[in-house]
């Protein structure tokens, strides 16, 4: 696992997806807070990260596009995945080592709360929180993205499966409101990947949301593993 987090971690930073990830979010981040800080004078950080939940759908997936696509249109998906390494393993190596780029590049952002705590009156927690709920949105929607990079060969479509997936998660919490059926409202909230987010923006923090995200991050890493164990038994049968 250490070692695939390693080579991933080494290709990010040597080639362009690592800092073009970087790049356009620190972009937005910097275009919102312009806006929403410093123009409307608001010493706050909830709006610079909620607004970041919107274009999230678009950065991520550039993210993962390559992390599994790329190995099975080079084909060095058989060498990597036959090794003793397990599938497991590799995917996790992977997944952390795109989780990193994430949380290194979030903590870049550190710089706007500065600005906020040194001119505006705000109390900690009410920056703790949308940053921890944040993070751990991020590492559900990397491992969103990351099955969506296992089932193709092609990184634009994977990256536009990736696309789809979130913007559709992210649907089923706008219809969830619009619901007339109340058990049909409690159904789709449950799957609604924001909503769990609202807890952390108001500064809340409790175990029911870190279980949330941290079971949706295991179930899509392990639909992963399960897709790819299928195509190498196949490959092989």
């Amino acid at each position: 696992m250490g070692a695939i987090f390693k080579k991933e971690l080494y290709i990010y930073y040597f080639t362009p997806f690592g800092y073009i990830f970087s790049g356009l979010f620190l972009l937005f981040c910097g275009i919102i807070f312009s806006f929403y800080n410093l123009s409307g004078s608001r010493a706050d950080i909830l709006g610079m990260l909620g607004a970041l939940n919107m274009v999230s759908i678009v950065i991520f997936p550039i993210l993962t596009m390559k992390l599994l696509a790329e190995e099975k249109k080079s084909s060095t998906d058989q060498l990597l995945f036959t090794s003793p390494v397990t599938v497991t393993s590799i995917i996790i190596g992977k997944y952390l080592a795109a989780l990193f780029v994430f949380l290194i590049t979030l903590a870049s952002t550190g710089v706007f709360t500065v600005f906020i705590a040194i001119f505006g009156d705000t109390s900690l927690g009410a920056i703790i929180g949308p940053y921890i709920g944040f993070s751990l949105l991020g590492a559900a929607y990397i491992a969103i993205c990351l099955f969506a990079s296992s089932l193709t060969e092609n990184q634009v479509t994977s990256a536009i499966l990736g696309f789809g997936f979130l913007f559709g998660f992210m649907l089923i919490g706008f219809l969830s409101n619009s619901m007339p059926w109340p058990f049909m409202n409690k159904a789709l909230k449950a799957i609604a990947i924001l909503s769990k987010y609202d807890e952390f923006s108001n500064g809340v923090l409790r175990i029911s949301p870190l279980v949330y995200y941290l079971s949706f991050t295991v179930v899509f890493l392990y639909l992963t593993v399960q897709v790819v164990e299928h195509r190498l038994n196949d490959k092989e049968a």
